[in-house]
């Protein structure tokens, strides 16, 4: 049987000090360029992806609110 994440695990699992994390696959000279990126602003890798995702997604809100 598949075990189904609940609202309680993710719970249980912030409490433990772990996030649940999903991999993602990049090309070579993706990850690279991601490095060079995390070097120059001092994070690690999945805070700067969290930093440009987040910038991304704010900015995509921001036109598509622009657009209606």
């Amino acid at each position: 049987m598949k075990h189904m994440i609940t609202d309680s695990d993710t719970i249980q699992t912030k409490r433990d000090g772990k996030e649940i994390r999903k991999t993602l696959a990049v090309d070579p000279a993706t990850y690279d360029l991601l490095q060079q990126i995390c070097q120059m602003e001092h994070r690690s890798k999945i805070d700067q992806l969290k930093v440009l995702i987040q910038k991304e997604h704010k900015r995509l809100s921001v036109q598509e609110h622009e657009l209606v």
